[in-house]
């Protein structure tokens, strides 16, 4: 355990010494959202259903980026450049070092949330502690489930230099695919797979819950739980192929 805590201290610095990750996974959304909801910023606006599905698609943003950016690619580099091999080295366990960065990262991401949320109920110029509460409870429940499904890009020989351009294509071909309809439930459970579908239907299902919207619909659940099993099918082959040696100078 302190092992973990110290090395939660470690890579706690080390995000916070990385302005681009937050211009990257917060700056942008937030900009966005001011750019697209302006006219909201002249009157009170009330939390409709169809802006909280708007919500919960920036909160699916936010959490698919930073984790992308700030675990997966932050393994990826840190194993080229050998600290990842220096710190297993130091604690003697992969799953420790691997613990400490997710859960760095989950607090970063109820930071972010939490600021968003902020800046919503100040474009809407209303006061929800509901909202607060419901963001952090999606960050919760789904970046455990997301790593495990973006852990399989650990397992591909990839160079640092290509990581950026390839983060653009996986979020903008995700985006892509979030807008494909669905009218069955097994097309639904397929679109499900999309990590970004994934998180984005989960805060409509926090949302309904926390503010008494909607019907919870346990059908939604179970395949969120059936998603959820794939992906950790998926990140315990991916973290166990994970090689502690620098791999992509030998592509």
């Amino acid at each position: 355990m302190r092992d973990i805590v110290a090395l939660c201290k470690v890579y706690m610095i080390n995000i916070l010494s990385n302005k681009f990750a937050f211009v990257y996974n917060l700056l942008l959304p937030i900009i966005y959202f001011i750019y697209k909801n302006v006219t909201l910023t002249s009157s009170t606006s009330h939390f409709t259903a169809p802006a909280m599905e708007t919500i919960g698609n920036f909160w699916a943003y936010i959490i698919f980026a930073t984790i992308l950016n700030n675990v997966i690619v932050s393994l990826i580099v840190q194993r080229e450049q050998g600290f990842y091999k220096q710190m297993l080295f130091v604690v003697g366990s992969k799953l420790k070092v691997i613990t400490a960065i997710f859960l760095v990262q989950l607090a970063i991401i109820c930071i972010e949330l939490s600021i968003f949320n902020i800046l919503v109920m100040i474009v809407a110029h209303q006061l929800s502690f509901k909202l607060l509460f419901a963001g952090v409870a999606v960050a919760l429940l789904s970046a455990l489930p997301v790593t495990l499904i973006g852990s399989v890009l650990l397992i591909f020989k990839i160079k640092i230099e290509s990581i950026n351009i390839l983060l653009g294509i996986i979020l903008f071909g995700l985006l892509f695919i979030m807008s494909v309809p669905t009218s069955y439930s097994f097309t639904g459970l397929v679109i499900l797979l999309n990590p970004l579908s994934f998180v984005t239907e989960m805060s409509l299902q926090v949302q309904n819950t926390v503010f008494n919207t909607g019907l919870v619909n346990a059908g939604i659940w179970l395949q969120m739980v059936i998603v959820s099993l794939c992906y950790a099918i998926i990140g315990y082959y991916s973290f166990s192929k994970f090689s502690v040696n620098a791999i992509a100078d030998r592509v």
